[in-house]
């Protein structure tokens, strides 16, 4: 499937102590106090057969993201713009939320192998306060295990600002929520240790957890790749394709497509030997922001999108808002070919044409969806191995006052086959949900959308 490096690697010892130079400081750290704690089973031959119960208490961890006080860390997650680079952040979430899947499955016996913990998927990623305009504090993430099943776990994760650690209000950045599913050596779902709530605040969240994975397991069945469209979205999709001049303005789905090709190299892997999830996350993050940044820039050419500006356009600045269902199919191995392809699939423009036009900050918002896929390069053929869903709102890039905030519009998307259709369909779900959670959280996006109907 891929290259000979991938069956050289394949050889080796799956868990090993080594940590690529290439990983930030954080998750280097993280997965050396892993490293750390798991050497005492080096020797282990036996599968795990004794499941404590565990409290959630058991798997809370903390750790600082120094990147305002430390020189070198700041630098390290520098972006071109300033801010600080979100796609660095999803590698450290990534680590950051398998060390506590780790201390929850941890037996404590020194004869059973190590658990194999594989992240099934981000379950949402909702940023409450632009994080990437500022370096300008410490941030501080706090997670522990929320719910676990028979063989999976759900992880929360929030970051939020060092100086609001001791406080009993902190003013979370950003919450999201990790799936992990433990397997064993042959990859087949295994046993786990079971979770017990605490205090009213482990109950409540337990329970969400429990509804969380609920509705996963009806948002499949309902998906448009197994289910055909509501009947108000087959007229929403059918009025869009045959009326002349349903979208006004619009551009081609394929016409704000990027794509990108990578060798998986062994810098890049996990503990376990494979592909670090994160890593997919950072790659699949910066092409769908490449692909906002020519989006906006294409909008922005236009005196319809922004005809207050005298010079007809202007180059706006994205801002991600949150990150929806990201997806890990199958484990990407070591020399793999891995094909990266950004679509733009749908628009708050579109979404305003729906309710009669006029909701100007509602036209800033627009999806973008990453698929993988990993090439055989015997057969030619490909599989999906991750998706990737991405919301952002497109600003003005002088308004680096939050509070002030001033939205530029995006063009809207329009589908020219039945494929892509599914793909504005399913970009209209995503949105419409990511706005539902920037109004139950008054987010920083708040004002722009406080009168639009998300429901």
């Amino acid at each position: 499937r891929g290259f000979g490096v991938a069956m050289a690697w394949g050889t080796r010892r799956m868990m090993s102590s080594m940590v690529s130079s290439v990983r930030t400081g954080l998750t280097a750290r993280l997965w050396q106090q892993r490293w750390d704690i798991q050497k005492y089973k080096q020797n282990a031959t036996k599968m795990q057969y004794s499941f404590p119960p565990k409290k959630p208490k058991d798997s809370f961890l903390r750790a600082e993201l120094k990147v305002h006080s430390d020189e070198l860390v700041r630098d390290q997650y520098l972006n071109y713009r300033g801010g600080l680079r979100f796609a660095l952040l999803l590698e450290d979430i990534d680590a950051f939320a398998g060390n506590i899947a780790f201390m929850h499955c941890n037996d404590g016996d020194p004869d059973t192998i190590v658990p194999t913990l594989v992240t099934a998927s981000l379950d949402r990623l909702d940023i409450h306060d632009p994080i990437t305009l500022n370096l300008g504090q410490d941030f501080v993430l706090e997670g522990n295990v929320s719910w676990a099943g028979r063989t999976s776990l759900q992880i929360d994760v929030s970051l939020f600002p060092k100086s609001e650690l001791l406080t009993t209000n902190s003013a979370h950045k950003l919450r999201c929520s990790m799936v992990f599913v433990c397997v064993d050596q042959k990859g087949k779902a295994f046993p786990i240790n079971p979770l017990i709530p605490e205090t009213p605040e482990d109950e409540r969240r337990f329970k969400e957890g429990e509804k969380a994975n609920l509705v996963r397991k009806e948002e499949r069945k309902r998906s448009l790749k197994v289910s055909p469209p509501t009947e108000e979205e087959s007229k929403i999709l059918h009025r869009a394709m045959t009326v002349p001049d349903a979208i006004v303005d619009g551009l081609p789905m394929s016409a704000v497509s990027m794509q990108s090709v990578t060798i998986m190299q062994p810098q890049e892997r996990n503990r376990a030997g494979k592909i670090f999830g994160g890593f997919l996350m950072h790659s699949a993050y910066e092409l769908a922001y490449a692909t906002a940044c020519t989006f906006a820039a294409t909008s922005g050419n236009s005196t319809k999108a922004c005809p207050q500006d005298p010079r007809g356009w202007r180059l706006g600045a994205p801002t991600v808002l949150a990150l929806d269902d990201v997806s890990f199919a199958r484990p990407v191995s070591i020399g793999d070919v891995v094909k990266f392809r950004a679509d733009v699939v749908y628009t708050g423009s579109n979404e305003s044409i729906l309710m009669g036009g006029g909701h100007t900050g509602l036209s800033c918002i627009f999806q973008v969806r990453v698929e993988t896929r990993i090439v055989d390069l015997k057969t030619g053929n490909d599989a999906v191995s991750n998706e990737f869903h991405f919301t952002f709102l497109n600003r003005d890039p002088e308004s680096s006052n939050i509070l002030q905030l001033k939205p530029i519009p995006v063009k809207p998307i329009e589908p020219l086959s039945y494929g892509e259709g599914m793909l504005w369909l399913d970009g209209r779900r995503r949105m419409l949900e990511a706005l539902q959670v920037v109004r139950e959280n008054k987010g920083f996006a708040y004002p722009v959308i406080e009168d639009v109907r998300t429901e």
